[in-house]
């Protein structure tokens, strides 16, 4: 505002001292002034241009080349941090990286079939199955595991799995979209290539693999059991961040009338938890006394809870027993007594649990909801089976009261006790190597017991080899872990949405997810995933818009310059 109006103040000065030259040539020192001061404010101008021009250098960084994620890549990837063009996968495709080219030989994927892909969009919900080289889901979700034969001998493994298990949030519901390459294979096989990971994908169960020369069968029964190559080692997460300080809270201002009243009462799913989020205000010398949540189903109270609390806001945390709408109600006890609204009470729906497809009669998560390693389309206890095994596991919070670590939402240093089994159903002794993934659990935690196992810090593994389990019997191990003091901040996955994901999940047999009680900076990652995108076009209006309006202003003092310098010219000349 002020330098607009020096900028209208110095055009009627200017204006006046050369109207008034010819009746007082003295006049011509103050215009001599004048110059002074237009050649000093073009100096400052063209400074301010040549700053903006740096920082519209600097913009154009961020929008022709934006950031990547902090968590790009991921030892699931068949291309760790993914490719951007068919021709950098084909690249990775002739080096056999990470064994792609035998893998693509196995199920009848040629390079003719990569170069004739066409780039498009996928959606997770459109029945994709999706490869990695980490086990992630339960086999009763629909993870398999794909053994293929190398070309220098040897074998090597990958893990299936519908594109809709990696979907998290409100991608639940809707579906996730990726980048992707489609094509067909020579075979008539409908593909895919992923772009932000590289993997390989399916709509059908990939072709079973045969066993090299010199076996008998096909894949994963050969006679002579197949060498499998190290998972490749993962990103190690950086030291944990501190926690925020929490912003001190601001004096509320004097009111004349005492009020209280229940604020609102929202419900989020967590796994299979529902948080229970309360607030409540108080002013002019009201104050909060406790918060009392309680759940009906069927006109019947399955849940009351009493929070003590002065704060504007609490929250709490409900395992429903079955399927069913619930009513959920918040009532606050104020010093004004009890307040409650229409904003405090809120339904919400479980769903019934998803049957195994295997065999209807088991839940979808039941560690018996299994297949047959040598039949995948039959449940394991069928009796055309011949596998007799059955792998089993749980979690347990032991800091807090030795629950089920899967029905609480673990916090900063708790330890949890983790129990896999294997259970024999067969008429003769089983020998087996029992190894447990770490890999989701050890971004959360470390490992505080190994049980007796064997740690592989490369592949993030527990195995305890050679264990013998006899007819009808079980054997298990027990291992303990201990959650970070300071629970991690870092990004969640690009490739693998469920790293860093405030969720602990690992598989032997049936999965075990486990909550993470994770700061304010990852529960705001998981409402708002990213912010808004401006685009290209938007960043380039706004970028040619400033530099328009310091060229002008730039220009003009130029100007004013010039027509300061000819007027003296002339005065001098004796024109004026």
């Amino acid at each position: 505002m002020d330098r607009s109006n020096n900028k209208h103040k110095g055009s009627l000065m200017f204006r006046k001292l050369v109207s008034n030259l010819s009746f007082s040539p003295a006049l011509v020192g103050q215009l001599g002034f004048y110059a002074k001061r237009l050649r000093q404010e073009e100096t400052t101008r063209r400074i301010g241009l040549i700053f903006t021009a740096l920082a519209l250098v600097v913009q154009s960084f961020a929008v022709l080349r934006p950031p990547e994620s902090a968590n790009a890549a991921n030892g699931n990837d068949f291309v760790r941090g993914g490719v951007s063009s068919m021709s950098q996968f084909v690249s990775y495709y002739d080096s056999n990286h990470n064994h792609i080219k035998d893998f693509m030989n196995t199920v009848g994927v040629t390079r003719a079939n990569l170069l004739n892909t066409t780039q498009t969009t996928l959606n997770s919900k459109s029945g994709v199955l999706s490869y990695g080289f980490e086990k992630h889901f339960s086999t009763g979700s629909g993870e398999h595991m794909y053994q293929f034969p190398l070309a220098g001998g040897g074998s090597d493994i990958v893990y299936y799995r519908p594109l809709s298990l990696w979907d998290t949030g409100s991608n639940v519901k809707t579906g996730s979209t990726y980048k992707a390459w489609v094509g067909t294979s020579s075979k008539g096989m409908w593909f895919a290539i992923i772009a932000n990971c590289g993997n390989f994908a399916t709509k059908s169960a990939p072709p079973v693999a045969p066993c090299p020369p010199g076996t008998i069968g096909t894949y994963p029964r050969c006679t002579s059991p197949p060498v499998a190559k190290p998972t490749p080692k993962p990103v190690a997460p950086p030291p944990a961040a501190p926690l925020p300080s929490p912003a001190p809270m601001p004096t509320p201002p004097p009111a004349a009338t005492p009020i209280a009243q229940c604020g609102a009462l929202s419900i989020t799913p967590i796994g299979k938890l529902y948080s229970l989020n309360g607030s409540a205000s108080a002013s002019g010398g009201a104050s909060i006394i406790r918060y009392k949540y309680q759940i009906t189903r069927d006109g019947k109270n399955v849940f009351s809870e009493s929070v003590a609390s002065s704060s504007t806001s609490t929250s709490t945390a409900y395992s429903p027993p079955g399927p069913g709408t619930y009513t959920a109600t918040l009532v606050v006890e104020t010093s004004l007594g009890q307040k409650t609204d229409s904003e405090c009470s809120k339904t919400f729906t479980v769903a019934p649990p998803e049957v195994c497809a295997l065999n209807p009669s088991l839940q979808k998560d039941s560690p018996e909801c299994q297949p047959c390693p040598a039949e995948r389309t039959i449940w394991i206890k069928d009796s055309r089976c011949s596998a007799k095994t059955i792998e089993t596991k749980k979690a347990t919070n032991i800091t807090q009261g030795n629950v089920d670590a899967s029905t609480v939402i673990a916090q900063a240093s708790d330890r949890i006790v983790y129990t896999i089994s294997i259970e024999n159903n067969g008429l003769a002794d089983a020998t087996m190597t029992m190894e447990e993934t770490l890999t989701d659990v050890l971004e959360y935690a470390s490992i505080l017991d190994n049980g007796g196992g064997t740690y592989n810090d490369a592949n993030k593994t527990l195995t305890w080899s050679n264990v013998t389990i006899k007819p009808q019997s079980k054997q298990s191990r027990n291992f303990v872990v201990q959650l970070a003091s300071n629970i991690s901040t870092f990004p969640r996955g690009y490739s693998n949405k469920t790293s860093y994901d405030c969720i602990m999940t690992n598989t032997f047999g049936n999965s075990v997810s486990i909550n993470v009680n994770c700061p304010a900076p990852k529960q705001i990652e998981q409402i708002t995933s990213e912010l808004p995108h401006t685009g290209v076009t938007e960043n380039l209006i706004f970028a040619g818009t400033v530099a328009s309006i310091v060229i002008y202003f730039y220009a003009r003092s130029r100007q004013l310059k010039t027509e300061v310098r000819l007027i003296r010219r002339d005065f001098n000349a004796g024109t004026i």
